[in-house]
């Protein structure tokens, strides 16, 4: 069974929130998503570029785990435990593996964003057959409590 790493918040201190400011939006401009991300909460002991990092409590490890490539992840560990790169050298390698991710994700929002008439028509679709499939579920389920049709 695999478990998804819960991602903490920018804090270090709760899950990402919208609310309380502590979240990264898929959409923010590289630059915004870049600031966010080099303010975010790493190992509080690690003090000094020489002291060696505890990747399992760093929120930006389990970041990686989640986006990086298997050998980036390993190279980050390997990394952080012997002191060989500092939180920000992480966190660029994390932000150019986001970004690289995100590129075609924002190329696509842009071109949905020029046409709202067309992504207006294809949500009232979708609705349309969501009811569809809805009402004939309702039929099933009604027949199966007895309820009639």
């Amino acid at each position: 069974m695999s478990v998804t790493p819960r991602i903490m918040g920018l804090d270090g201190l709760t899950k990402m929130s919208k609310s309380k400011g502590n979240s990264i939006s898929l959409f923010d401009t590289p630059e915004i998503f870049w600031k966010k991300l080099k303010g975010a909460y790493t190992d509080p002991q690690r003090l000094k570029l020489s002291d060696p990092g505890r990747p399992e409590i760093c929120n930006i490890f389990t970041m990686h785990k989640a986006v990086s490539p298997p050998e980036t992840v390993v190279e980050v560990e390997t990394n952080c435990r012997a002191a060989k790169w500092g939180c920000v050298d992480c966190k660029k390698v994390m932000f150019d593996n986001f970004d690289r991710e995100l590129v075609p994700l924002r190329a696509r929002r842009k071109e949905l964003e020029a046409r709202p008439e067309e992504v207006h028509e294809a949500l009232a679709e979708g609705a349309r057959k969501a009811r569809v499939l809805a009402s004939a579920t309702m039929v099933e389920v009604r027949a199966a409590m007895g309820l009639g049709g």
